[in-house]
């Protein structure tokens, strides 16, 4: 690594740094349209969380919606999201440990 890279902590690309990392898609909640902005890995585990119930993303973020005691929508699906994947973790765990 080169003594300049070293001792100049600047990004190379400050773009990069104020550019936001959330996406927008529009979803339809209980019929009504809004937007919701969150990380690209938390739309794509939404879509397969919806995938495996065998029902659609705008019914599963309606679902969140009618059971959220968060006040924002976004905040309430990553932690449907993260409570889903630990549920998951934690059941696969249990199984290993039975078999």
């Amino acid at each position: 690594m080169s003594p300049s890279r070293i001792h100049n902590p600047q990004p190379r690309n400050k773009a990069k740094i104020t550019q936001s990392s959330l996406e927008l898609h529009n979803v339809y909640v209980a019929g009504n349209r809004t937007t919701g902005r969150l990380e690209p890995v938390i739309w794509d585990t939404l879509q397969s969380i919806a995938r495996q119930q065998g029902i659609g993303l705008n019914d599963l973020v309606s679902d969140i919606d009618c059971r959220r005691t968060i006040k924002n929508l976004s905040s309430a699906i990553r932690a449907y999201v993260v409570t889903h994947l630990l549920t998951r973790l934690s059941e696969d765990y249990l199984s290993s440990r039975v078999a």
